[in-house]
C-alpha cells in the first residue's frame, strides 16, 4: 500500500469512529432526592411537585428505592410507587435498587446507645459537630435537621441543593468516622455501595438513555459522588431540569394518590399481590387511626367507598381470606352481624393461609368475631372467640401491652357497640 493510501485509510477510519462516537447518544442521570411520607403534607414537595420531576426531566428508564423482593409485590414508600405506576404507564423501563442487609440496624443502634462505649464517642461526635463550619452554619440559617423535618415545609430544589446534600455528607462522615459502618449510621456504607451497584446495573442495561433515580434524599450526596467519577455518563444537576412545569396525573396516579389504590404497581397476575393492592385501598377507609379500636369513628361514607374495592378484588381473587376477612369487618361495620359471622366462620379453617401480618389479621380475626358473637347474645361462643385472640397474641409473642389493647377485658365483660 502506498504511503497516499496509507494515509487516506487512515483518515477513513477516524472518521468513521468520530461519527459514530458523535452520533452515539449520550447516558444522562439525574438523582432525585425525596422525602419519603413527608409528601403527603409538605406544600413546597407534594406528589404533584414529585410527578413534575419526571415530566420535565422526561426519562426512559426510572430507578426506584424499593427492594427487589418487594417490587411489585408489597406496599413500600409511596413516592417509590407512585413512580413505578408512572412508569409503567408511559411504557418506561424501571428498576427496583434499595437494599437492606438480614440484620435490624435500629434494634440494634438502641440496644448500643445503652452502653458505655456509645457516650464515649457521642462526645467526640458532638465535639466533631460543633468543630463543623458546614453544620454550623447550615444549623444556624435553617436551625437542626429534627426540625426541618417535622416543619416539614423545604422545597424539592433546597433537598437536591448543594447546602443540604453537603450537610448530609458531613454527618455521616463524622459518624462513620467515630463509630465505623454500623447500626449508628445503619450501615450506609454497605447500603449505599450496594444500591450503587443496582443501579450500574440498569445504566449498563441503557447506554445512551435518559435515566433518573429517586431515593430518600440521604443517599443522593453518595450516589452523586460515585456517578460523578464515570466517564461514560454525564450527571445531571437537577437546577438543568427548573422551573418545573405542571405533569398532569394519569388516572392510575389519581386513584393512587387520593385512594391509596396502586392499580398498576401490582402484578395481577399474583394472587398475593392482589390482595395487598386491595387492602391497601382499603386501610385508609376502615382501619386508619383508632378505627379497629373504635368502629363508631368511621364515617358512613367510608363504607360506601369500600363497595366498589370489595367487587373488584372479589372479580380478581374470590378465594382470597384476606378478602372475606375485609367483607366480614364491613358487615359487622354495617351492623349485619349475622352475615359478618357466615363470612368469618367460613375461613375459620383456612386462616394459616394468611403468612404475611399474622398479627393484624388473625388476631383482629378472632376479636372481630368475638364482637358479632358478643353482638348477637351468642356469648359463649364470644368468649371462646376472645380466648382465642390471646391464645394468639401469645403464640406470635407479641407486646404484652398491644396485646391487651386488642382482647381488652372482654373475656369478662361482653363488647356492645
Amino acid at each position: 500500500m502506498s504511503k497516499n493510501k496509507f494515509t487516506l485509510a487512515i483518515v477513513f477510519i477516524l472518521t468513521i469512529a468520530f461519527f459514530s462516537c458523535n452520533t452515539e447518544k449520550h447516558t444522562q442521570v439525574l438523582v432525585v432526592g425525596t422525602i419519603h411520607g413527608g409528601h403527603t403534607n409538605n406544600p413546597n414537595y407534594s406528589y404533584q411537585d414529585f410527578v413534575n420531576i419526571l415530566g420535565n426531566y422526561n426519562p426512559d428508564v426510572i430507578c426506584v428505592e424499593i427492594p427487589p423482593s418487594y417490587f411489585r409485590k408489597q406496599s413500600y414508600l409511596t413516592e417509590m410507587m407512585l413512580a413505578s405506576i408512572y412508569g409503567f404507564d408511559n411504557n418506561l423501563k424501571v428498576y427496583p435498587i434499595d437494599w437492606w442487609g438480614d440484620t435490624d440496624a435500629r434494634a440494634e443502634q438502641k440496644e448500643y446507645m445503652q452502653t458505655d462505649d456509645y457516650k464515649i464517642k457521642e462526645q467526640i461526635v458532638d465535639s466533631l459537630v460543633n468543630a463543623s463550619a458546614i453544620m454550623q452554619n447550615f444549623d444556624k440559617k435553617y436551625g437542626s435537621l429534627n426540625q426541618l423535618w417535622n416543619e416539614n415545609q423545604m422545597s424539592y430544589e433546597f433537598f437536591n441543593g448543594k447546602e443540604y446534600n453537603d450537610y448530609i455528607r458531613e454527618m455521616y462522615s463524622i459518624a462513620i468516622d467515630v463509630y465505623g459502618d454500623g447500626c449508628m449510621n445503619l450501615y450506609s456504607e454497605k447500603r449505599n455501595a450496594k444500591m450503587i451497584e443496582m443501579i450500574n446495573e440498569a445504566i449498563s442495561e441503557n447506554k445512551g438513555k435518559r435515566i433518573i433515580v429517586f431515593t430518600g434524599a440521604e443517599h443522593k450526596y453518595y450516589f452523586d459522588i460515585a456517578l460523578s467519577k464515570r466517564n461514560d455518563l454525564t450527571l445531571v444537576d437537577f437546577k438543568e431540569i427548573l422551573p418545573l412545569k405542571e405533569t398532569a396525573f394519569t388516572n392510575n396516579i389519581s386513584e393512587f394518590v387520593e385512594k391509596n389504590l396502586a392499580r398498576g404497581y401490582y402484578d395481577v397476575s399474583d394472587d398475593a399481590s392482589i390482595d395487598v393492592m386491595y387492602r391497601g385501598a382499603l386501610v385508609p377507609l376502615i382501619h386508619g387511626l383508632g378505627m379497629d379500636d373504635d368502629p363508631n369513628i368511621i364515617p358512613f361514607e367510608n363504607l360506601i367507598e369500600t363497595q366498589s374495592i370489595i367487587a373488584e378484588w372479589e372479580e380478581l381473587n374470590p378465594q382470597s381470606v384476606r378478602l372475606q376477612f375485609e367483607k366480614s369487618w364491613i358487615k359487622f361495620l354495617e351492623k349485619d352481624y349475622l352475615k359478618a359471622i357466615e363470612i368469618s366462620e367460613s375461613i375459620i379453617d383456612r386462616l394459616d393461609e394468611i403468612e404475611e401480618m399474622q398479627w393484624f389479621f388473625i388476631t383482629f380475626y378472632w376479636r372481630n368475631l368475638g364482637f358479632c358473637y358478643d353482638m348477637t347474645g351468642q356469648r359463649e361462643k364470644a368468649i371462646n372467640a376472645y380466648q382465642k385472640c390471646r391464645k394468639v397474641c401469645e403464640e406470635l409473642e407479641l407486646n404484652n401491652n398491644f396485646a391487651r389493647s386488642i382482647y381488652k377485658d372482654f373475656e369478662e365483660k361482653p363488647y356492645r357497640r
